[in-house]
């Protein structure tokens, strides 16, 4: 299934920037996470006694992947670039919705560093099989 309508997602644990991109327009929305960083404090270390934040840190997560969710537009193929494994785990998350509401879409994922809207842009119109606008010198 190809939608006409096609989305782009850089994600990371910081933030996601979403450019959605249609032949006649291009919306641009970002959110910023409230995910915890994984720097250690200088406290002592996780034991059975005093576990790690890292099941807050999860939640957090889930709640960031929740509303990134729920801004894409569930008819549009997704681009999903991300660095590390979140760019994963959000693809799964995505899934495991699509699956749920029994929904099929197309999904790529590609791992990137970050990257600027502009190569997000190209990155999308090539996934959605539009060539690049090309501006020539009058």
């Amino acid at each position: 299934m190809t939608s006409p309508r096609t989305t782009g997602v850089w994600i990371s644990a910081s933030s996601a920037t979403m450019l959605r991109w249609g032949p006649e327009l291009t919306v641009r929305h970002r959110i910023d996470s409230t995910v915890p960083s994984r720097r250690r404090s200088t406290g002592r270390p996780p034991t059975e006694e005093h576990p790690s934040s890292e099941g807050h840190r999860d939640e957090h997560m889930r709640v960031f992947f929740d509303q990134v969710a729920h801004v894409l537009s569930v008819d549009d193929d997704l681009l999903l670039i991300g660095d590390g494994e979140v760019v994963e785990h959000f693809a799964n998350h995505i899934r495991a919705d699509d699956a749920n509401h029994r929904r099929q879409r197309r999904i790529e994922i590609e791992k990137s560093s970050s990257i600027t809207e502009r190569q997000l842009l190209a990155r999308i119109r090539a996934f959605a099989g539009s060539s690049a606008k090309r501006y020539l010198p009058r």
